[in-house]
């Protein structure tokens, strides 16, 4: 059944923090070293800022330009919004000129210095084309470690490497959880297909219950000691386990997933204890 956009959104992974979130996609807040770095013009830059024929025009486009070096996005503000930077830019820029206190451009005039402040620095938007890839790039991504952060920090770094402006955060969202999704059932229909019967039965002795334990509880603790007991009862288990492995050896390398997949996978187990293991959908 297709997912209507609200269960979409319940469903969304939570990858960052509303920090990290900010520090990403929020409007930057400079220090006046910083102000001096990113408003700074170089020849080919101030030569574009002249072309604009207004005083605005002109000081709204050093402060797009500069947020964009900063962080490779692009955003709607008000100059009354961003006082203390409109300020700096004009002491340096427009001494002789004053500004109403507050204003922001015409959508058009706006989306005109966006697309020469991509031409600059040599970036592009991201069109459809480039979403296609990311949705590649997080199912590639996805195979060597299924962390989020781990899929979203690849995801930027290709989109920086190829010089391309990041989607929205929602995007990124859906993509890469689109991208677990279909990694969950590659690998299921992998290990369905490929373990036997007796496989199969190996590992449902694992989460069924014995002295209100599942077995694989009791593989988790280490011994108590180092008794003859404690240390019989480890070779029995290692002689359970044998089977096991001897499957594990010949079923893993058919995923095609990385070892830190494989650690990443083994160590979901520390997750579960006494709680219901739904292996039906696997096994």
């Amino acid at each position: 059944m297709k997912k209507t956009p609200d269960q979409s959104r319940d469903r969304r992974l939570k990858i960052l923090g509303k920090d990290e979130i900010e520090a990403l996609y929020g409007l930057p807040r400079f220090t006046p070293e910083e102000q001096n770095l990113y408003f700074s013009l170089s020849p080919s830059e101030a030569l574009a800022m002249v072309a604009f024929g207004s005083f605005k025009t002109r000081l709204y486009f050093i402060l797009q330009l500069g947020y964009f070096k900063a962080q490779h996005q692009f955003y709607v503000f008000s100059t009354g919004e961003v006082q203390d930077d409109a300020r700096y830019v004009e002491e340096r820029y427009f001494p002789l000129i004053k500004f109403s206190a507050s204003f922001r451009l015409s959508k058009n005039t706006r989306l005109d210095q966006q697309d020469k402040i991509l031409e600059l620095c040599q970036y592009r938007l991201s069109d459809q084309g480039i979403k296609q890839q990311l949705v590649i790039k997080a199912r590639e991504s996805a195979k060597i470690f299924s962390k989020p952060i781990y899929i979203f920090r690849e995801l930027i770094h290709y989109l920086t490497d190829q010089r391309y402006v990041a989607p929205g955060y929602t995007f990124m969202q859906d993509t890469i959880g689109q991208a677990l999704d279909f990694e969950e059932q590659r690998l299921i229909q992998i290990v369905q297909h490929y373990l036997t019967e007796s496989d199969r039965q190996n590992l449902a002795r694992l989460v069924a219950p014995s002295d209100e334990r599942y077995e694989v509880t009791h593989l988790k603790r280490a011994p108590k000691d180092f008794s003859l007991t404690e240390i019989a009862r480890e070779i029995e288990r290692g002689e359970t386990m044998k089977a096991l492995y001897i499957s594990a050896e010949r079923v893993l390398p058919l995923l095609e997933i990385s070892n830190e997949s494989i650690k990443y996978y083994a160590q979901l187990v520390d997750y579960f204890d006494k709680v219901t293991f739904n292996i039906q959908g696997v096994f």
